[in-house]
């Protein structure tokens, strides 16, 4: 991570002036993209003067003084003689597709939720969840499919785009495993459940998840042609009195396990061994903050946890490869093989039942 130890005090001040008025530089920076300004000057090279872009975007001076001032102010764009350059920073602001998915994800979902991530911390709720989505949801999950048209697309993209990124990879060593039958708790849409039946043929998929996901994830699946392969029921997966189905050659848990407390993931892997046949395996898919190659995907993740406080449940967070292999033991299980590096930074826990259960 960013090392300050050698920083004199006037860099360290000019960085903390930036994390004070970062709510605020987001919001430039949004609506430098969303406008098209990035867009205008990354199309006009040699830069354009206010009066030259306020007069291309039919927007007032005022509006593109403000933008761009700021936009100078973080880097994104070059202020030379009274014209107006973007620069790298402002190109990957406009055009990286994970830039992107993270500022839409961040304005849609958790901009004013994360408001309250003080009483959040304090009380173990969601807050932020109840103050702006839904006054009586515990968690997040079972309103994902009604949430504000923006807000539920933001979601759904950024889970997907990173859950999708190792779905290559992932695919291509699942479908080696000769599984029968894989049960997949929290299978959202059925994008895994599709994609691996697809290539496997002789697999079959049950996901266990809230009704709402259930009915989205059948109708993917009769629309991709493997409803045959592909069936749903619908549980209360934080109802640990109720067991999961037996005789599973294996568990999908992939971007799951980091949506709950320590709690609740040492018991869902319980009944996740508990349900495999005696050669079965739980295959756990997650972004370790401490396994990222880069720190991008450190930063990415750590700050990814405030929204599981303020908005999801109160409760969970992105966690170490270090603390779930910790849960993994005391679920009676042990990690058989650890894949890193797959997509933009997932890894593979192949898991089997212990021998020395707890």
């Amino acid at each position: 991570m960013f090392d300050t130890t050698k920083m004199n005090a006037a860099d360290a001040l000019l960085e903390a002036q930036k994390i004070a008025f970062a709510p605020i530089v987001f919001q430039c920076a949004r609506l430098l993209r969303d406008w098209g300004i990035f867009e205008l000057l990354q199309n006009n090279k040699n830069g354009l003067s206010l009066e030259d872009i306020s007069k291309k975007l039919d927007i007032s001076m005022y509006i593109v003084q403000i933008l761009c001032e700021s936009g100078f102010s973080m880097g994104a764009l070059k202020l030379n003689d009274d014209i107006y350059t973007i620069t790298k920073i402002g190109y990957f602001l406009q055009n990286d597709e994970m830039t992107r998915v993270n500022m839409d994800y961040n304005h849609d979902v958790n901009y004013k939720g994360i408001f309250y991530l003080d009483e959040a911390l304090k009380t173990r709720k969601p807050t932020g969840l109840h103050k702006t989505f839904s006054k009586d949801e515990d968690t997040i999950y079972p309103i994902l499919t009604k949430l504000p048209k923006e807000a539920k697309d933001s979601w759904f993209n950024f889970d997907h785009f990173y859950s999708d990124a190792a779905f290559v990879d992932l695919i291509k060593i699942m479908s080696k495993k000769g599984i029968k039958n894989l049960l997949e708790p929290g299978g959202n849409t059925g994008k895994w459940s599709i994609a691996l039946t697809k290539a496997s043929p002789e697999t079959k998929i049950t996901i266990l998840d809230h009704q709402g996901q259930i009915d989205i994830a059948m109708n993917n699946a009769k629309a991709n042609d493997v409803e045959q392969k592909v069936k749903g029921i619908a549980i209360d997966l934080l109802d640990h009195s109720i067991p999961f189905p037996k005789d599973y050659d294996g568990v999908w848990m992939s971007q799951f396990l980091d949506c709950f407390p320590p709690k609740d993931i040492i018991e869902l892997l319980i009944r996740s061994r508990d349900s495999l046949t005696e050669d079965g395996r739980v295959y756990i898919v997650e972004p370790f903050w401490d396994k990222q190659s880069h720190e991008i995907g450190s930063y990415c993740l750590i700050n990814t946890s405030p929204y599981f406080t303020a908005l999801a449940n109160g409760t969970s967070k992105m966690y170490r490869a270090s603390e779930m292999e910790k849960f993994v033991h005391e679920a009676g299980l042990e990690v058989e093989e650890e894949i890193n590096g797959l997509g933009f930074g997932h890894t593979l826990m192949i898991c089997k039942k212990s021998n020395n259960i707890l």
